[in-house]
């Protein structure tokens, strides 16, 4: 008898990442396609859709994980607020119209959420108490893990770092929050800000690997941004571990040394001592992989409540 398999999805506004998950958390079948998020519902519930034809649907129970940016309220499914990188409206029932167009029952929860179950059931944060996963792409989201729980707060928007009103004089963001740092600390900010400064860069790979001296001080503007968004939730949280993951991470140590120091002129000496900033162990199937867990979680939970491990 083949193992049971779920269908998990992890939404970004460019990329769409698919694949089939056993219980234990192993991605089958990764694949990779344009999400279309930023055409409407419409066109993301047709990408999902051919997705799931493409991968030939779960083998075992008919059930769904999603992860997606924006808050998402984990018992129904739907997109509370605003989503600045996807063109989804607040109230979309987002769950519901993927459960219609794949036949199945449909789980959804925040993308940087899946990651952080994804990375403390199975990866750099295993063992943690309290961790938390910082996925720093397009923009920045945050996902918290604690005594083993994923911790949504009550409306499932807990973890939003990346749209904290830290005081930045610069761009503002299409959140609505003044002072909010996403525009430079996320990738699109980082691409808009070297762009700015004269730079010819593509994506935010280009700005963290260039010799230009312009991308010198791009960089670091960048990294205090980001580093003062964790200071300030690890200052709440007193995390164990704090991974960093997403596309703009691959730069590796590039970004993670000059982010550990801008971290640590930030926080008192116990964070200082004890938390570890560490790069994401499982890559870009990270996303994929925590969507599946959270629908294998969702099986084993009553309907109405929200899983332990979820």
């Amino acid at each position: 008898m083949s193992e049971p398999i779920v269908l998990a999805f992890d939404i970004g506004g460019t990329d769409l990442k698919a694949g089939r998950v056993t219980r234990r958390g192993d991605v089958r079948g990764f694949r990779r396609s344009p999400s279309r998020a930023r055409e409407g519902l419409d066109a993301l519930v047709d990408a999902v859709r051919e997705m799931a034809e493409a991968l030939g649907g779960p083998a075992g129970p008919a059930i769904a994980g999603v992860g997606c940016p924006g808050a998402i309220e984990p018992r129904t499914g739907t997109l509370l607020g605003l989503t600045p990188h996807l063109a989804l409206t607040a109230g979309t029932p987002l769950a519901g119209r993927l459960a219609g167009a794949l036949g199945m029952r449909v789980v959804a929860d925040n993308d940087a959420h899946c990651h952080a179950l994804a990375e403390s059931t199975l990866g750099a944060a295993k063992g943690a108490r309290v961790s938390m996963t910082v996925t720093v792409g397009t923009g920045v989201g945050c996902g918290i893990v604690i005594d083993d729980r994923l911790f949504r707060g009550a409306h499932g928007s807990a973890g939003e770092i990346g749209h904290l009103p830290l005081g930045s004089a610069g761009p503002v963001c299409r959140c609505g929050v003044p002072g909010c740092l996403e525009p430079w600390a996320g990738g699109s900010g980082l691409v808009a800000r070297a762009q700015e400064a004269g730079l010819d860069a593509a994506d935010a790979r280009a700005v963290m690997t260039s010799l230009d001296p312009r991308a010198h001080g791009v960089r670091q503007r960048f990294v205090e941004a980001l580093a003062q968004q964790i200071a300030a939730a690890a200052g709440v949280l007193d995390p164990e571990v704090i991974v960093i993951g997403g596309g703009v991470a691959q730069a590796g140590e590039a970004l993670l040394g000059p982010l550990r120091r801008a971290f640590d002129a930030q926080v008192t000496d116990v964070v200082r001592t004890h938390a570890r900033i560490v790069p994401a162990a499982l890559g870009e199937q990270a996303g994929v992989a925590g969507a599946g867990l959270m629908a294998w979680a969702a099986l084993a939970a009553p309907r109405s409540e929200v899983s332990p491990r979820s």
